[in-house]
């Protein structure tokens, strides 16, 4: 019986070791990855908290849809399908964004106590305040971004400048 119960443990082990323990298995079809990064800068500097999405220009990579978003060093790191490390590769276009609150016009009442008549207008503004985007316009746009960037089997990183800040209205 001890031999018994040490085969099917054994074969226990095998059979999920070769079905990857849980793994987190591909999508059938998805093409090979490779390493990718885009660095993001706006007026010469890091752009923090930017989604970047990578728009195929093969439409056969077109499902993939590797994107990221940067850290305090302007760095995203490209994941398809939002899960697997790295992008497909191949041409494609990027797109950038990223929303920022508007500056409530009274931030000097936000500790106010709710006894304070200002408080109270205070939540009121802030719950009408709508985000703003920090990117120009066609760096958001699948169809009017200037930006490209081409994934090769070396896998690396690349940079793309965004133009300045829009101005507010």
């Amino acid at each position: 019986m001890n031999r018994t119960f040490t085969s099917f443990i054994t074969l226990s082990l095998a059979t999920l070791f070769i079905a990857g323990c849980g793994g987190d298995p591909r999508p059938a079809g998805m093409p090979r990855l490779y390493p990718a990064s885009i660095i993001v800068t706006q007026e010469g500097a890091p752009l923090a908290g930017a989604t970047v999405q990578m728009i195929a220009e093969d439409e056969a990579n077109a499902r993939w849809g590797p994107m990221g978003t940067t850290d305090a060093s302007g760095v995203a790191m490209m994941r398809t399908n939002a899960r697997y490390n790295g992008a497909p590769l191949g041409a494609y276009k990027v797109i950038v964004s990223k929303l920022e609150d508007t500056p409530h016009p009274h931030p000097e009442w936000a500790g106010l106590p709710e006894s304070d008549p200002n408080h109270w207008r205070y939540v009121e503004i802030a719950q009408r305040l709508v985000p703003v985007e920090v990117v120009a316009p066609q760096y958001t746009s699948i169809t009017d971004t200037p930006l490209r960037v081409e994934i090769t089997a070396q896998g690396r990183t690349y940079e793309v400048a965004i133009g300045p800040r829009p101005a507010q209205r």
